[in-house]
């Protein structure tokens, strides 16, 4: 199994980053970030996506102005999501994150930050670029959205949705279905 950490607000710069970012563009021309919470989520669905057809993990951690470091909930067990603190960085959380589970797992550190890919440079870790991942993540959403029978695919909503709830639902639906109409 490999672990993915990703530094996640890299991620979305690379993500959102013009095909020509040719830095004479006038600024009424760049592209702007639409809504930060949005391409969070999109981009965190993605790579829940990407990890449901792999028997890898994903942990994903963004800088925040947050007192404390904080560990949100994700769609599914294979995608962890970290906010840093003031005191306790993207690159800092991934840094420690290397030292703790490179001895015992491969790991891919995803991130541009030229510094932080030479401080994690260690055996079984391998280095992979916004770019890089980006282009990974985009050729897996091709395929699947070019697949025949979508349905065979790993990651389905009823892997998505806690194990209480899934049983509530096929209450609720039996329970319809036995309903007469009217």
């Amino acid at each position: 199994m490999t672990v993915y950490l990703v530094d996640g607000y890299n991620l979305i710069h690379q993500l959102l980053r013009p095909a020509s970012s040719d830095p004479r563009t006038e600024p009424s021309e760049r592209h702007l970030i639409p809504n930060l919470d949005d391409e969070r989520s999109r981009m965190i669905d993605q790579i829940a996506s990407f990890m449901g057809s792999r028997d890898d993990r994903a942990i994903i951690v963004f800088d925040s102005q947050n007192e404390a470091l904080q560990k949100t909930e994700t769609a599914t067990s294979k995608v962890e999501v970290y906010f840093g603190s003031f005191d306790r960085s993207a690159d800092s959380i991934i840094e420690r994150e290397v030292y703790t589970l490179f001895a015992g797992e491969n790991v891919v550190v995803v991130t541009s930050d030229w510094g932080l890919q030479k401080v994690v440079f260690r055996p079984n870790v391998v280095r992979c670029s916004s770019r890089q991942f980006l282009r990974d993540l985009q050729a897996h959403t091709k395929k699947i959205a070019n697949s025949r029978d979508c349905t065979t695919m790993g990651n389905r909503v009823e892997d998505r949705i806690a194990p209480g709830m899934l049983d509530k639902l096929k209450a609720l639906r039996e329970q319809l279905e036995d309903e007469p109409p009217g």
